[in-house]
């Protein structure tokens, strides 16, 4: 649409700026930020670096020294602000780092431990430095944030503040060039294209199902807990001589031997150990000072029979391909392989390894660990008491003193005896891989002493088990269940489980120990406050952390409202009249579904058509076993639908094995459009009645170039199930194909997914939320339907290759997701097509709840609707803001669903009309839909690039990402909406994606899509 202004389009602004005061956070530098938010007052991600002095200090020299050190790296005196274009590391208007001198009474490891404070990052800066003096000892005690000092930096630091306090120049202030370049790098590879093989990489490396087995819990353990030890000399020499021997290094070696200790301790032979890569990739970072560091999550699975020399050389091979794909950022690593959800900290976050080498020269040849001042003073390093994110931190390090190490409980979870055990066995292990590398796992396992015993009222150690040639171990006995002592408590530990995805096993349990985070806080109060009607503030949560301490707190308030905690919800799906016998109800999006069907059959038609590309060989007959046996372990593909007085009943019938239906395309025209073909005649014959909802055809299209089509009712599959569907079908494969035991089926069924969601009480508060945000909203976009009906169609939406990751400063600067610029993009495209200025459209949403049904197999869907109101001076950056906050808002009210709601409003009503679904938006990641079975890989088919079939909607809008590419079409019903408007909408939607960035201040009802391409269109 031409601007009738005759105004032109600002120019964007410039995504990555490069002022001399400001530097944007990295990913991991974010993640920090948000952690820092979480708990301002912890200890995590500080740096402190004790020196201990040996002469007479000159305080006044370093005071000088301290403030050139900060003038030369101008983030020791930054802090963190947030601004328009996103989080800023900023030093603008700040002063010198100053020294402080203090006089302490305490001895030199207590008076280091106390002063050890938090630092405020919000206000800077960013470093602290201090001379404690003593009764018998002087400490200079530099604290940094993790946030602009790592492991690589330290050196360089100390070797800066020698020079400094020599006099000499340090140089010129650093030029921020290169840490902007690394930030941008690291958000292109966590959400742009450019990662998608990175991406790709740790999802196959950490993939599959695990049940982690934690490090015992030692109750009361209290605070930071430290163990240290030296390593000998010889057993050094040793290790170091192995690990020539084959081809690795001493760190590989000492690894090998922390997961052999783990699995003693745990008896868990499927381990995930971290350990910090330097990630300084670009050469313009070699001597910098800053964080560039990354955490790589190693996974190893020990096996019995293997020797402590093929450990290493395996955990060789694991640690190099890490290191090559180490740029990935860890926030991006775990949400590629699943990982990222509070419930999988217990495997993630567990132990990790650091190394660290201070006795390397540096610039001037200065052994950064014993520093030689001008004046005949001397500062000797002591032991680095930093922790990372993790229960249990393993330093090694090697300096001019040899090499120890310090085992470290940053929580208090573990305590002392446990940290001593754990050491002593580690060494042990050590040494008897060094003198016998030929030695298997359980050999070596079988002569270390059973591990240490718990302190009092502690929960167990496992028992140490290991896999050997006759099978997976027995894994321990679990630990009691937690048993609630009173309503309150057993209420809240619902909430608890479904919000954290993890169990109340203690009244000590704290929630941010457990994986809470600040997102989860807030889940975690409202539905509190819905439940008990008592209003808790995030200040309370921080204060009363634990969940005895939780409840004590809910009761209290409960108390001085003079009421009582409401009477607990029966679990399970209320009943509605007489069930068939064995029979259970469906679920509210299944009986959508079967009622639509009935209603309005023509265009109800709800099959999940899905096609991967197949490389490599594929064995037919071991596919159809896979077939047979994902069949059995997943009780909703055998489940037959019943109807009975208005109501639909599922019912699970005995295990049947698909057939797999062959087709040779190789002299075939035109053979990408077969398997859409194939999937249209497939969905005429499933029969809700049958218990058979899935067809699977196997089409060759070249030598070792196969299409795997899958035909599934929606009754019993949805888009989010796709990912588990490929992992549980390559478990299966390998199984049918070499008799491999399986692991077990999922616990939970989609039965007991049901029975959850229809226990959940906040689904009632819910409702109130709906009814309050769509007062008023328009149900209808009073379409034009033609005159005559047409047939419908889908229109593909012309976006560049390049358009997802033009969008990537946008995501950054305004903290959004893609599917929120999606969302904006669509409903600034549907007021300029319908001219209302306040109108409704639904988005499909996943529903699984709690952590324990992300393994199961079926529909989870709700509909969710969004409210977008645009007057005529709203900017599109004003409606991406508004819809941000309506989006998130929508997300937390999903427990009601979309029936319930509409029968609340009671809308106008027509038939075959849904009320506010006159457009529905769709938005789907292919990236975890990729797999591999046996040595072929499969590759999801893009639905949307090859889309033939028409809306069920009036309108449905659908986005697709793969790759780090974005595809979109645009569906619609002919006897709802003509072709050509159809048509213009498209075209409208790939402009203002195209362009987003650049029409962030222009208004929505004004802007021009076209501009750049040269074309002005009038009409809206």
């Amino acid at each position: 649409m031409a601007d009738p202004t005759g105004r032109r389009p600002k120019a964007p602004a410039a995504p990555w700026p490069a002022p001399h005061d400001a530097l944007p956070l990295s990913v991991v530098q974010e993640a920090m930020w948000i952690s820092w938010q979480r708990d301002p007052g912890g200890r995590g991600h500080l740096v402190p670096l004790a020196l201990e002095v040996k002469g007479e200090l000159d305080t006044e020299r370093m005071r000088a020294a301290v403030a050139e050190l900060s003038r030369r790296h101008p983030l020791l005196r930054a802090r963190v602000t947030e601004t328009p274009r996103g989080t800023r590391l900023t030093w603008a208007g700040s002063e010198p780092v100053p020294l402080t001198v203090r006089t302490v009474d305490a001895s030199r490891d207590e008076a280091v431990a106390a002063a050890v404070r938090p630092l405020d990052l919000s206000r800077g800066p960013l470093a602290r430095a201090e001379v404690l003096r003593g009764p018998d000892h002087t400490v200079v005690l530099l604290t940094v944030h993790h946030l602009v000092l790592d492991g690589r930096s330290t050196p360089l630091l100390l070797e800066g503040l020698r020079r400094a306090y020599a006099g000499l120049p340090l140089g010129g202030q650093d030029d921020p060039g290169p840490v902007i370049d690394h930030a941008r790098r690291s958000w292109e590879l966590a959400l742009g294209a450019e990662g998608e093989p990175l991406r790709a990489y740790w999802r196959t490396a950490l993939a599959g199902p695990a049940e982690p087995r934690p490090l015992p819990v030692r109750a009361g353990a209290g605070t930071f807990r430290q163990w240290p030890c030296a390593v000998e000399p010889e057993l050094t020499e040793r290790v170091r001589v192995l690990a020539r021997e084959l081809g690795a290094t001493r760190f590989t070696g000492m690894f090998a031997a922390l997961f052999v200790t783990l699995h003693h301790y745990t008896a868990d032979d499927d381990l995930i150990v971290s350990a910090p890569w330097h990630g300084r990739s670009d050469p313009a970072l070699a001597g910098r000072v800053g964080c560039f560091v990354n955490v790589l999550p190693y996974r190893q699975r020990l096996r019995g029979t293997r020797t402590y020399a093929q450990l290493i050389t395996d955990l060789r091979a694991r640690v190099r391909a890490g290191t090559a794909h180490g740029d990935l950022p860890l926030p991006a690593i775990l949400r590629a392989a699943d990982l990222s959800a509070p419930a999988e900290r217990a495997r993630t976050h567990q132990a990790v390894f650091q190394y660290v080498q201070f006795g390397h020269p540096v610039e001037g040849g200065t052994d950064v660990s014993r520093i030689e001042l001008t004046d005949g003073c001397e500062l000797t390093l002591l032991d680095l008491t930093d922790v990372a994110d993790h229960r249990l931190t393993v330093l090694l390090v090697e300096d001019g003193r040899g090499s120890r190490m310090l085992w470290k409980d940053p929580g208090g979870t573990l305590g002392t005896d446990l940290l001593a055990s754990m050491a002593r066995d580690h060494l042990a292990v050590v040494a008897d891989m060094a003198a016998h590398p030929g030695r298997t796992l359980a050999e070596g396992l079988a002569r270390l002493p059973a591990p240490g015993l718990p302190e009092p009222d502690a929960r167990p150690v496992a028992t140490p088990a290991i896999r050997t040639a006759a099978g997976p171990a027995t894994p321990p006995p679990p630990a009691p269940a937690f048993v609630p002592a009173s309503p309150t408590a057993a209420a809240l530990a619902g909430i608890w489980h479904r919000v954290l995805g993890v169990p109340v096993l203690s009244a000590d349990d704290s929630f941010f120990e457990v994986g809470g985070h600040s997102l989860l806080a807030t889940t975690l109060l409202t539905r509190v406050g819905r439940r008990f009607g008592v209003e808790l503030s995030m200040r309370d949560l921080f204060a009363h952390p634990g969940f005895g301490e939780l409840v004590r707190l809910v009761d209290r308030r409960l108390a001085d409202a003079g009421r009582a905690a409401p009477p607990p919800v029966t679990a399970g799906a209320p009943s509605v009249g007489p069930a068939p016998k064995g029979a259970f109800p469906a679920s509210g999006f299944q009986e959508s579904i079967w009622l639509a069907q009935r209603l309005d059959p023509a265009h109800a038609t709800y099959h999940v058509p899905l096609s991967w590309d197949v490389t490599g060989d594929l064995d037919p007959e071991a596919l159809r076993g896979a077939l047979a046996l994902l069949v059995s372990r997943h009780e909703i593909l055998r489940t037959r639908f019943l109807g009975l007085d208005g109501r639909l009943y599922q019912e699970v019938a005995p295990p049947w094995a698909p057939e797999l239906e062959r087709e040779d395309l190789t002299t075939t025209a035109e053979p990408d459009r077969r398997p859409g073909i194939w999937a249209d005649d497939a969905a005429k014959s499933l029969d809700p009645a049958s218990g058979r909802l899935l067809r699977a055809a196997l089409f060759t299209t070249a030598p070792h170039r196969h299409v795997l089509s899958l035909c599934v009712h929606h009754l019993v599959l949805d888009g989010e199930s796709v990912p588990v569907l490929v992992r549980e079908l390559e478990r299966c494969y390998a199984a049918a194909r070499s008799a491999a035991p399986l692991p077990p089926a999922p616990r939970q069924q989609y039965r007991d997914l049901v029975a959850a969601q229809g226990s959940r009480p906040e689904a009632w508060a819910d409702l109130a939320y709906w009814r309050r945000r769509l007062e008023g909203a328009p149900s209808s976009l009073g379409l034009d339907a033609p005159e005559r009906p047409e047939p419908g169609g889908n229109i593909g939406l012309c976006l560049d290759p390049g358009t997802a990751r033009g969008l990537l400063p946008v995501q950054r600067a305004e903290k959004v997701s893609a599917f929120m610029i999606q969302a904006t993009a669509a409903a600034a495209a549907l007021h300029r097509w319908t001219g209302l200025a306040d109108l409704t459209f639904c988005v499909p949403v996943a529903d699984r709840g709690e952590a324990a049904f992300q393994d199961v197999i079926g529909p989870c869907l709700n509909t969710l609707v969004l409210r977008s109101r645009c007057t005529r001076e709203t900017t599109l950056a004003g409606l991406l803001r508004a819809l941000r906050e309506d989006i998130v808002a929508a997300f937390e009210h999903r427990a009601a669903p979309f029936e319930d709601v509409v029968r609340g409003l009671r809308p106008p009503r027509s038939p075959g009309h849904t009320p506010y679904a006159d457009v529905l938006l769709n938005s789907v990641s292919l990236t975890r839909w990729s797999g591999r079975l046996g040595t072929a890989g499969i590759a999801p088919v893009d639905f949307v690039a090859r889309r033939t079939e028409t809306s069920k909607f009036p309108v449905t809008i659908t986005f697709s990402e793969n790759a780090g590419a974005v595809r979109g079409s645009v569906a619609y019903r002919g006897d709802r909406a003509g072709g050509e408007a159809v048509g213009w909408l498209a075209d409208e939607l790939s402009g203002i994606l195209g362009r987003f960035g650049a029409l962030l201040p222009e208004p929505v009802f004004v802007l021009d899509p076209h501009a750049s391409a040269g074309r002005n269109r009038a009409g809206s």
